[in-house]
């Protein structure tokens, strides 16, 4: 009985708003339904946003609380744009960036053209392609520690097998070679993810164009040279800005794997902020750097759209 009072209850409750909603303006009851998202949007993302760029304008003295806040205007930034340690932890991102898009798409486009053609067990090796993509970096982190360990890691036991080298080699202690090696781990986790946008675009490009072409006489390398390459551009346009952001936002390989050593040649801009914010405990100078590498990736996004844009008109 008290259940078909209650579903009685809920029946009369649809239907009174139903009527409600035809009685009201459509536009005011989309708005009311957006309402709840919006302020969890405004909660979570933008005052998160404006209070972090408040706090840029202030020196916070964490470790002297007595002082209080000051308020420093653009000193922050001032500060961030000509501190040479900024500028060398930029200089390793971008070094990371270049490396994972000079090495990166060339691979990722090969893998998805050799993904694109149907062979046995296909699925399952698009399977296992995606694996360094989904594991966490610090997990990506200990593995490539335990390949690149001096004294009985996968490396160094793989080259003494094949007679490469003598003696067991100390990868990670050499600043140049450090970093090297830090790239091309941060490589092989996102090659993944560009195979996968890359394939994806292949899959869009209607395989008549390439019957056309070849109708036409042409090969391999110039179906691929004047059909698929440049109708990817879109998909390298994507997989250019997300590896650049990708670099810029690094932290966890590099905390795992080195802790910005030695003598702080893996210490990327992305190291660099958490040592400003969380080591030494100047939030309003890490909040600054945060906003001048948020602008600085908005601005190479813009600055790779536009030069897309005009190699698509000159083409």
């Amino acid at each position: 009985m008290s259940e078909t009072l209650v579903h009685a209850e809920q029946m009369v409750t649809t239907r009174k708003q139903r009527r409600w909603i035809r009685r009201h303006d459509p536009r005011l009851v989309g708005f009311l339904m957006v309402v709840p998202s919006g302020i969890l949007v405004v909660g979570l993302l933008f005052y998160p946003l404006l209070h972090s760029l408040v706090i840029s304008l202030y020196d916070l003295n964490v470790r002297a609380p007595w002082i209080g806040p000051q308020f420093v205007g653009l000193a922050n930034y001032i500060r961030a744009l000509t501190s040479p340690d900024v500028r060398a932890a930029a200089g390793r991102s971008l070094y990371m960036a270049a490396l994972g898009i000079g090495l990166g798409i060339p691979i990722s486009l090969g893998f998805a053209l050799i993904l694109n053609r149907p062979f046995p067990l296909r699925g399952l090796v698009r399977g296992i392609l995606i694996i360094p993509w989904i594991i966490p970096g610090t997990v990506q982190g200990l593995l490539w520690a335990r390949i690149y360990d001096p004294h009985y890691g996968a490396l160094n036991g793989l080259l003494y097998q094949l007679g490469i080298i003598r003696d067991y080699v100390p990868w990670l202690l050499e600043p140049k070679r450090a970093l090297l090696l830090v790239a091309l781990a941060n490589t092989w986790a996102t090659v993944p993810m560009m195979t996968l946008l890359y394939l994806a675009g292949l899959q869009s490009i209607p395989e008549e164009i390439y019957e056309a072409a070849q109708v036409d006489g042409a090969g391999s390398w110039a179906r691929f040279r004047h059909i698929t390459f440049p109708l990817l551009m879109p998909i390298t346009l994507i997989n250019l800005i997300l590896k650049t952001i990708d670099a810029l936002t690094l932290f966890d390989l590099v905390y795992v794997l080195t802790g910005g050593g030695p003598a702080n040649a893996t210490q990327v801009i992305g190291y660099y902020l958490y040592d400003a914010a969380f080591q030494r405990l100047e939030y309003g100078y890490a909040s600054a750097l945060a906003w001048l590498i948020a602008l600085t990736t908005l601005g190479l996004t813009g600055l790779y759209s536009r030069l897309t844009q005009i190699g698509e008109l000159r083409s």
